[in-house]
């Protein structure tokens, strides 16, 4: 097992003032991921194992509090759209030049917004995400309801009136 690398002095002080604070729950494990260390003396699995957490989120959170101290237990959030290829307001602007087409009655296609999307990037994307876009701004789809060319309106109406009876 390797040695876990030791917390400068200034970094002990700063914690041991942050520990007379409340915080919410997150903030409290992260606290005790560097309290457990410093206090008790445990190692990188045992604190894994008494918080519920893997040992590289230890590990990533005690080198976190030593390279940026007490602002690493409270700042930083779990997950997020770190991939993401647009801000959602990007995208509302990107899908509104559409919206005026689909409302004029053009029937709107997921390759034909996938090649614009290509090209306002500048990269190639799966149409996957498009359909990802189109899901997060609420756009759904809307067909026409299908009805045949030949159909004739008269003969229809005459059917629903109960017309076909009399013959």
């Amino acid at each position: 097992m390797r040695l876990p690398e030791p917390i400068p002095a200034e970094r002990l002080a700063e914690l041991n003032d942050f520990r007379k604070e409340k915080w919410p729950g997150f903030e409290f494990q992260r606290f005790l991921c560097i309290w457990l260390r410093v206090e008790c003396g445990l190692s990188t699995d045992s604190i894994a194992k008494t918080l519920g957490w893997h040992v590289n989120t230890i590990r990533f959170t005690q080198k976190d509090f030593i390279k940026h101290g007490v602002s690493a237990l409270t700042e930083g959030s779990k997950g997020g759209r770190n991939r993401s290829l647009m801000s959602k307001e990007e995208e509302k602007e990107f899908l509104s030049q559409f919206v005026e087409a689909g409302e004029k009655g053009n029937i709107l296609t997921v390759s034909d917004i996938k090649s614009v999307l290509e090209e306002r990037l500048g990269k190639k994307v799966h149409i996957s995400t498009v359909y990802r876009i189109l899901e997060r701004n609420d756009w759904r789809k809307v067909t026409p309801r299908p009805s045949h060319p030949q159909k004739d309106a008269a003969k229809s109406e005459a059917f629903k009136k109960g017309a076909f009876l009399n013959d």
